[in-house]
């Protein structure tokens, strides 16, 4: 299977599956926490979830 995330999408959800929150994510990158929600919102989009407990194992399994 393979993911067609952007470079921006996968650093977010990398960031996520480390339990950082949304606003300290947007804090670290330098955006705004609504980008960052936009982000998580099409990463789950595109992979067919719903929460972050999905992402960790979808990205788990990919490795």
């Amino acid at each position: 299977m393979k993911l067609y995330l952007s470079e921006r999408e996968m650093q977010i959800a990398t960031e996520c599956c480390k339990g950082k929150s949304a606003r300290v994510i947007a804090e670290e990158l330098g955006i705004s926490k609504r980008t960052v929600d936009s982000h998580k919102t099409n990463i789950y989009r595109k992979l067919g979830i719903c929460n972050n407990i999905e992402l960790i194992h979808k990205l788990y399994n990919l490795k």
